[in-house]
């Protein structure tokens, strides 16, 4: 049986030597989502889906909590332009961690595929109005970045109609998978507008800048692996540089440094 595939990748990032990561608008609470969409080839000439919004429901909502818009970015795409690893942005959106139970695309009514030449008009009897209701139940980390692969069976989900016509009642298969981790802390005094890098093994580093109020810091989608964590002050702060060996980062979690206290320069005892 044939699929179609969305991949909604929820911040994939790859350490890369000297890149700078301002995570300054953002806070450990909080969880990075880059959808994305891909597609695996079907038995038609073009699938094109109208994706008007994306959201996340939380689990709990007797507390006030509402449905977070993932800020889709709205149009039509042809599901089978999106292959051998081809894939389009569809949303970049930091969301507050904690349990999900539901994700919904709501689709327009410019819905369409080709086959044999021929374009017919694909109706969405219930994504049109109140979107495509999907269970999720995911528990999002602070710091993490997760996949979301919304596996779509299009052979089950196209319905021929009797009068030619076609309709659309997906049959959509959902998984979720962690694709990196984080490592936070913070750093005392907080205002010495430190430079904080996590150094891989192989000398692929990530960084950020150090709150100059809290003094925290929060490196995202960093990938497994051992790290050194380097705290980097500016030079006429007075105070040296601090590292962190064996800062281990596993998948799907957030590992936490604790306080890292700088020194003088004059102590002599600055790393």
């Amino acid at each position: 049986m044939r699929k179609i595939q969305f991949v909604m990748a929820i911040a994939l990032m790859v350490g890369v030597a000297a890149c700078n990561n301002n995570d300054n608008n953002s806070t450990p609470g909080e969880a990075t989502v880059k959808v994305h969409m891909t597609d695996a080839p079907a038995d038609f000439s073009e699938v094109n889906v109208d994706v008007q919004s994306i959201t996340l429901m939380p689990a709990d909502t007797a507390n006030g909590a509402s449905e977070i818009d993932l800020g889709a970015h709205a149009g039509v795409y042809n599901l089978l332009e999106l292959t051998n690893g081809l894939d389009t942005l569809l949303a970049n959106k930091n969301i507050p961690a904690g349990k999900y139970s539901q994700i919904r695309v709501k689709l327009g009514t410019d819905n369409s595929l080709v086959m044999n030449g021929n374009t017919y008009s694909v109706k969405v009897p219930s994504g049109s109005s109140s979107g495509l209701k999907l269970q999720l139940n995911a528990d999002f980390v602070g710091g993490v970045t997760y996949d979301i692969l919304l596996d779509f069976d299009a052979a089950r989900s196209i319905v021929v109609l009797g009068n030619g016509g076609f309709n659309l009642k997906p049959v959509i298969r959902v998984s979720t998978e962690a694709t990196s981790g984080s490592i936070k802390g913070s750093v005392n005094p907080a205002n010495t507008e430190g430079v904080v890098y996590a150094i891989s093994p192989s000398m692929d580093t990530l960084s950020t800048y150090v709150d100059t109020v809290s003094g925290s810091f929060i490196l995202r989608g960093v990938p497994a692996d051992m790290y050194t964590v380097e705290v980097n002050p500016a030079t006429d702060s007075g105070f040296g540089k601090k590292s962190v060996d064996n800062v281990k980062v596993v998948e799907g979690t957030q590992t936490d440094v604790g306080t890292i206290d700088l020194t003088t320069q004059s102590s002599g005892t600055a790393q």
